[in-house]
């Protein structure tokens, strides 16, 4: 079953559809109390963030541009570093913000084309996606923080790897929700290899 959207609507859908998703999500969490943050937009910006460059890269590889995916991951680590508050820019050294979120956002694009190229089944995708961006925001934080010679203790890590598992299920739920309207290749060859085997039966 090929997608039948123009390859321009998957695209502007991709982008568009997961930060949708995110502004929903936030809306909720602001009306019952979850997000403390007072504005609504900026605190979706900000988890778009983690979202975008993703689905970037996922549109940039299908069309055989993935050498743009480091420009991708350049500008969204100066617009982290660009918007981080000022206590953090305090704590650790701007030096190594910036290496630490271009780190950072390299290594979720790796974790993205693994999960979305590499790996067969639409809930495997996702479900891999997800968990390596659990695992790459923990060791990630957890380094930035060893690196500026702060410790790291227990609770620190646990604060970490919670605030990664709400950020990446709620990104990882964008992105799905955004691919359920776009052609990742070979998703078609994918669904006529799952109609064959249920005619078999």
């Amino acid at each position: 079953m090929k997608n039948k959207l123009n390859p321009i609507i998957q695209t502007l859908a991709l982008l568009i559809v997961p930060v949708l998703v995110i502004l929903l999500f936030k809306f909720i969490m602001a009306i019952t109390g979850k997000d403390t943050d007072i504005s609504l937009i900026s605190s979706t910006l900000k988890t778009s963030l983690f979202v975008i460059p993703n689905v970037l890269y996922i549109i940039l590889h299908k069309y055989r541009l993935s050498y743009l995916s480091f420009i991708v991951a350049g500008i969204a680590t100066f617009l982290v570093v660009y918007t981080s508050d000022s206590n953090q820019i305090d704590i650790l050294s701007t030096f190594s913000l910036y290496l630490f979120n271009f780190i950072y956002f390299s290594l979720l694009i790796g974790v993205t084309y693994f999960s979305y190229f590499k790996v067969q089944g639409f809930k495997l995708k996702n479900i891999l996606f997800i968990l390596g961006g659990i695992i790459t925001h923990t060791l990630s934080f957890s380094g930035i923080f060893l690196m500026n010679k702060q410790s790291v203790n227990i609770d620190l890590l646990k604060a970490i790897t919670y605030t990664g598992i709400n950020t990446f299920l709620m990104v990882g739920l964008a992105i799905a929700i955004g691919l359920l309207l776009f052609e990742l290749p070979g998703q078609e060859v994918e669904i006529e290899a799952e109609n064959d085997s249920d005619d078999d039966l």
